[in-house]
């Protein structure tokens, strides 16, 4: 008997059919895998398109030879994260083969000779006098804003020959745990261990790296902490010439203030390995200082100490470091760690 052809057909279909699907059920595709979503925006990317804009900005302007400043926060301080901007804008220009840069290190020389202070915002007369020096172009500088998240950096383009700023560029850099490092802050690993409710922070984790550079000499705070109503503020100073140099620090009019107002005079001195305490008042004389030599290019600890402070005090509004003749070292916003 011959075959019919349809119900041929028809059997191959259930056969191959049930055996894809069993159960008769259809089965589902697999979903399509999304693409991850970059949360952080990356310190290299953005130090590129920040470069970009600056190299087409100087490349409009026909200028081609460059010194890069420092970078600041809104204090005017430094940090290394304001010293690490300038190195590598200064690495990226020269990389590009448009510009003659500046070296770092020779433009800090040149500044400390001539008694020029630079760093973030520039007045007229130093970026014109800094022209004639070094025979630039013009000058890269910024600012640096603490945004929590991330940081906003801001770069002006200056001009040697009319002292004014002739163009701007800026990114905003998500602050992963390479850029926290470089603001001073200290990275914790997580762990599985919970923290009790009220327990307080690590004192680590208050790493301040503020910087003041005066008289030649470079002042960071490295941090202050308060226990049983006892002020500690620790500080490296660095003699930047290259004479051995006497620091003098005189005690009564070495002070902070906290975000009431409050005043304390600082009631022991630690330079180095030389200490001084007063009376048990806190009480100094006149005369009342600590002198140490301080050997050129080598770091040298301090540490002040401010009794009887009030258990409130959170933040330090004002620290007055006194230096007689050559006048007064100020940090200013100070959180305290406890």
């Amino acid at each position: 008997m011959k075959a019919n052809p349809f119900l041929f057909l028809i059997a191959l279909f259930l056969i191959f059919g049930c055996a894809a699907q069993p159960g008769g059920k259809r089965m589902k595709e697999p979903p399509i895998p999304s693409k991850p979503v970059k949360t952080e925006i990356a310190l290299e990317s953005q130090l590129g398109i920040l470069t970009g804009q600056i190299v087409t900005s100087l490349s409009q302007k026909k200028k081609s030879k460059i010194a890069v400043i420092e970078f600041s926060n809104l204090r005017g301080q430094v940090t290394e994260f304001g010293r690490y901007l300038a190195e590598e804008l200064i690495t990226r220009l020269y990389l590009t083969n448009k510009f003659e840069v500046i070296e770092r290190q020779l433009l800090n020389k040149v500044l400390k000779e001539h008694q020029l202070n630079m760093s973030g915002l520039i007045d007229a007369s130093s970026a014109k006098e800094l022209g004639r020096i070094l025979g630039v172009d013009a000058i890269a500088s910024g600012s640096v804003t603490d945004l929590d998240n991330s940081v906003k950096v801001n770069a002006r383009l200056i001009s040697t020959e009319t002292g004014k700023i002739f163009s701007v560029a800026s990114v905003t850099i998500s602050k992963d745990n390479t850029v926290r490092r470089l603001m001073g802050e200290t990275i914790t690993a997580k762990t599985n261990k919970k923290m009790e409710p009220g327990a307080p922070a690590s004192p680590q984790a208050h790493s301040l790296n503020m910087i003041v550079k005066q008289n030649d000499f470079t002042f960071e705070l490295k941090s202050c902490e308060i226990k049983d109503r006892t002020v500690t503020c620790s500080l490296i100073i660095t003699n930047n010439t290259e004479d051995d140099r006497e620091l003098v620090i005189w005690f009564y009019k070495t002070k902070i203030y906290d975000q009431s107002g409050n005043e304390y005079m600082v009631c022991k001195v630690k330079l180095a390995n030389s200490s001084s305490r007063p009376n048990p008042s806190c009480k100094w004389g006149g005369s009342s200082r600590i002198a140490k030599l301080l050997i050129p290019g080598v770091p040298t600890p301090a540490t002040l100490v401010f009794e009887k402070v009030s258990s409130e005090a959170e933040r330090i509004s004002l620290l007055n470091l006194n230096l007689g003749s050559m006048g007064d070292v100020k940090f200013r916003n100070i959180p305290l760690a406890r």
